[in-house]
């Protein structure tokens, strides 16, 4: 099947020809046909199989110019509501719908311009209910209600925001749910939002065909140096540190670069304007080495990911699935390779027993042992303090 089969109109399908979508994949052909004919949908596959496109391109398609907001689309983090009305831009480009991104961290006034023009709204939930509180978006007419990673945001805590958001906008809607995972405490909610719902799951684990997954231990003092060896050693054409906290992010990205490996920092500590350079750069091939939080382990949809390296075992089974999702995206091969140390062993087996991965030991070559500085030298801030006086006062 090809999206021409799928009665598509003329606009939309314009837009998916330039941007190169031929052929749907298999969350977004069962999908899409069954949002077109106005059930609620609650949809779960795997990260990476499309499922921005699987709601995105029928919701464009169902939207009407001029007619206000139509469309309200939950996401987790900025970064994925971004991500979305990026996709959904690029899904709408010759009916020309103007999308209006909402989310903290930034200025509300050009957000409160933006939703006077917008027929559809991406958004956190926390800047939503802000809105919502001023009276600054009119939601009178909204006609989808899209939650995506829905999952995600009830481990962050959302859970109360979503329920109000779904409490103030019409009830006479279509509900579309999509998630990874569908923990217990997302089905009381999907039940909650949704009438009649069709479901729709496709494999929700990556196959081990393309995507390799292998564990090293090591002790936890040589696990930087081992690091570093592997990075020079599997050479990767872009890739993904993950590591448990912000501290840990910044030390390991500024001492690979003290190592001449070109490394950026990636977390929540960013302000908005750092994390999409930093994001842009990366997309872009500029940085070929992200280090980063599990801020970055939902919503991104960067190609070419070719290598995962879990510098920190996640606490939570679902993060390692989230994390590892980055790679093998689109039918592409990736290898994912995580750093065990002793202290880790309960959480890794937890990952194993959870999700029954194929994770292979790799045996620990010889390598060289690097100085790890845990925090930046003295000098260093000293300069950046002295930069930031001159700066500010000159």
């Amino acid at each position: 099947m090809k999206f021409e089969d799928m009665n598509i109109g003329k606009d939309i399908l314009g837009s998916l020809n330039d941007i190169g979508f031929e052929q749907p994949t298999r969350i977004q052909s069962e999908t899409i046909p069954i949002i077109k004919q106005g059930h609620d949908v609650i949809g779960q596959s795997k990260t990476g199989s499309g499922k921005t496109a699987a709601f995105g391109i029928p919701l464009v398609e169902k939207v009407v110019k001029g007619e206000k907001i139509q469309a309200l689309v939950l996401a987790p983090t900025r970064e994925l509501a971004l991500q979305i009305a990026d996709d959904l831009r690029k899904f709408s480009h010759f009916k020309r719908l103007y999308i209006q991104t909402v989310y903290g961290g930034v200025s509300i006034g050009p957000q409160i311009s933006g939703l006077r023009k917008a027929e559809i709204v991406v958004g956190t939930p926390g800047r939503i209910m802000d809105h919502m509180r001023r009276g600054t978006m009119d939601l009178s007419n909204l006609k989808f209600f899209v939650l995506d990673e829905a999952d995600r945001m009830i481990d962050m805590g959302f859970i109360e925001d979503i329920e109000m958001i779904e409490r103030n906008i019409p009830k006479d809607r279509q509900t579309l749910l999509f998630s990874a995972t569908m923990p217990q405490s997302l089905m009381k909610i999907r039940e909650k939002f949704t009438k009649d719902a069709k479901k729709v799951k496709t494999k929700t684990k990556l196959s081990e065909d393309v995507l390799k997954q292998y564990y090293c231990d090591v002790d936890r003092k040589r696990k930087f140096s081992l690091l570093a060896h592997l990075i020079n050693q599997e050479k990767p054409k872009l890739s993904i540190i993950f590591c448990n906290t912000r501290k840990d992010v910044d030390a390991v990205a500024r001492n690979l670069r003290n190592y001449g490996i070109n490394a950026t920092a990636l977390h929540g500590g960013l302000s908005q304007h750092q994390r999409e350079k930093v994001i842009g750069n990366f997309h872009n091939g500029i940085t070929r080495i992200l280090v980063a939080t599990n801020v970055a382990s939902r919503g991104l949809d960067i190609k070419n990911v070719t290598h995962i390296f879990n510098y920190s075992v996640p606490k939570d089974a679902r993060d390692y699935t989230n994390r590892i999702g980055r790679t093998a995206r689109a039918g592409e091969s990736g290898k994912v390779i995580s750093l065990l140390s002793k202290e880790e062993h309960g959480s890794f087996r937890r990952i194993i027993n959870t999700f029954s991965y194929n994770i292979e030991k790799m045996e620990v070559p010889d390598f060289k042992i690097l100085p790890f500085r845990k925090h930046e030298s003295r000098r260093n801030r000293d300069f950046k303090g002295r930069r930031h006086f001159r700066r500010k006062f000159r």
